[in-house]
């Protein structure tokens, strides 16, 4: 239906007013934007509802409230008198705080009814409620409410910003009104800030240098859009040097809970080449990093209910192969029961682009759906952000990253990949990542999930110990080698030896007691056992972790299920201590 209404613009056979056209009560507008674009559906759109901008900049000051109320009464097509009871109330509060006729328009349009009994204080403990459960989502430095639903909305009638709580009209039903909007933001050269009282000149808006918001405004409306959600109207952006602050505030909550807007699969105009350009199928822009399917962050915004955005209505086998094949195998979309959610938010992290490196991280929260998330701190380095991440993923993805980790790293004595070990695996092959006796790592104290340290970590596994590892002969194949487990009783001598070929990951001593944590038939972790300490009533060794065993058979059998609290780093300087 899209490609038809485009194609009939292009041939002139009707008239752009017969044919961008919607209908309703009201008064009729005409919005035309200049210059025109190529974007047939970016030329003008005809109807009520949707003001001019002319209309919207009038300040509410030049204006008195008969003045207000006929203006409304003319654009929604009513014939309300200030007898109303409720409606004086509500005009008289909405002219004192709102800088312009848009945004009054905008804030009261949604509650044009009948009855405006009560309507101003319902409206009022609206806004309260919503702010509330943003003070109450950011938990003393992490996101404990993931799936929050956006702080402001684009009004495309009134053509302002407003807040959530501006349209809450019907509790959380109304997202339904709401479309959003997903685009690959174009190089820093390519785009110019551009301040406009669309969002009350609070930053510059990050636009192409060939386009305008008025072009994206018209589009969807053209599509059938209501409101809609953009970044770069509606996630606070860098400005003026004393709104730093706030933008910072904002986007440690705003931030990591960006994809749950697209997670409702709301209609979601794409632009594919950047916001408000023409749609561009040619294999040179398909491989640019720049891309839309390139991107980091675009991954959490891929949803199955989208429609291309700035299409030109220009036909060819570029575009059939893009819609057809290169785009079906680029969308980011996990299938039930298909994919394995952790392997495949690596692989799709690894192939993608970003500004910064936090960008990476925070999308990965999203992607392996966190039940909290960590806040977004610009100030944060990548390791020390993956270190706290690894605090908020479910305790199955964490143990199976460590024994990842294990597995491809096997003499390193961290139970984690460095976050450079986990993105760059060089020819490793797909990620993988197996399963494990234990049921999960967990996190011990989650008093540590808003601070930078990083987690002490509870997990189940068959123990064998204590023993003392003896490697003898040389490396066979494969780089296996034989190696002796010796146990020993209360007389120091030797009660049972086992002998197996392995391989061994870790520079473990012959004089040290260790203890065996079988993980899974082909990897047991070898720690020291450093301490003990009662856990919900229940004892648990304290250990460090010191090496792997991948033995290329599975004769280690224990019945014996420990508790075990590994230490960190960090903890284990302070045992030593």
């Amino acid at each position: 239906m899209t490609w038809g209404a485009i194609g009939v613009a292009k041939s002139r056979v009707v008239s752009e007013e017969s044919l961008f056209t919607s209908s309703g009560l009201g008064k009729k507008f005409s919005l035309v934007p200049d210059p025109q674009s190529c974007v047939p559906l970016q030329w003008a759109h005809f109807g009520p509802g949707a003001i001019s901008n002319a209309l919207a900049d009038t300040p509410c000051t030049s204006l008195g409230i008969n003045d207000l109320l006929d203006l409304l009464n003319d654009v929604l097509g009513t014939s309300y008198s200030l007898g109303k009871p409720g409606l004086q109330e509500c005009l008289e509060h909405f002219h004192r705080t709102s800088r312009d006729f848009g945004q009054l328009y905008g804030s009261l349009r949604g509650h044009w009814l009948p009855d405006f009994t009560g309507k101003l204080p319902s409206l009022i403990e609206e806004q309260e409620r919503d702010e509330a459960s943003r003070q109450d989502a950011l938990r003393d430095g992490y996101v404990g409410s993931p799936r929050m639903l956006p702080r402001r909305v684009w009004d495309l009638y009134s053509n302002r910003v407003l807040p959530l709580s501006t349209l809450a009209w019907h509790g959380h039903g109304f997202l339904a009104k709401v479309w959003t909007v997903s685009h690959s933001w174009v190089h820093e050269s390519a785009r110019t800030g551009v301040w406009t009282p669309v969002n009350g000149n609070e930053w510059p808006v990050p636009v192409p240098n060939d386009t305008n918001v008025d072009h994206v405004r018209v589009e969807l409306l053209n599509l059938g859009a209501e409101y809609a959600w953009m970044d770069v109207l509606c996630l606070r952006q860098r400005g003026r040097p004393e709104d730093e602050e706030r933008r910072k505030k904002e986007w440690k909550l705003d931030v990591p809970t960006l994809g749950y807007i697209y997670a409702g699969n709301l209609p979601c105009i794409t632009y594919f080449n950047g916001l408000g350009l023409p749609f561009d199928p040619s294999p040179a822009t398909f491989s640019s990093d720049r891309h839309w399917v390139n991107r980091v962050w675009t991954v959490q915004e891929a949803t199955e209910n989208w429609l291309p955005g700035g299409l030109t209505g220009a036909m060819s086998a570029n575009v059939l192969y893009f819609f057809r094949e290169l785009l079906p195998r680029s969308l980011p979309l996990v299938r039930t029961g298909e994919e394995d959610r952790l392997a495949f938010a690596l692989r799709t992290m690894q192939g993608r682009h970003c500004t910064a490196e936090l960008d990476r991280i925070h999308g990965l929260a999203y992607m392996l759906d966190c039940d909290t998330l960590p806040v977004y701190d610009e100030g944060m380095t990548p390791e020390l952000a993956w270190s706290v991440l690894l605090k908020h993923v479910d305790s199955v993805s964490r143990l199976r990253i460590s024994m990842h980790h294990m597995k491809h790293h096997p003499d390193d004595t961290s139970l984690f990949p460095s976050w450079h070990q986990f993105m760059h695996r060089g020819t490793e092959g797909p990620a993988r990542f197996t399963g494990s006796n234990a049921p999960g790592l967990f996190l011990l104290d989650t008093s540590r999930l808003p601070t930078p340290q990083p987690g002490t970590y509870l997990f189940q596994a068959p123990s064998y110990g204590p023993v003392r590892v003896v490697r003898e002969g040389n490396k066979g194949a494969r780089g296996s080698e034989t190696v002796e487990l010796e146990g020993q009783d209360a007389g120091d001598k030797p009660s049972y030896r086992q002998t197996l070929q392995c391989k061994i990951g870790g520079t473990l001593s012959r004089d040290t007691e260790y203890t065996v944590l079988k993980f899974s038939s082909d990897l047991w972790l070898v720690v020291e056992v450093v301490g003990r300490r009662q856990v919900d009533g229940s004892a648990a060794l304290e250990v460090v972790k010191q090496g792997s065993i991948f033995p290329s058979s599975d004769p280690l059998l224990s019945d014996r299920w420990e508790l075990v609290v590994c230490l960190s780093d960090e903890e284990t300087r302070e045992v030593d201590r």
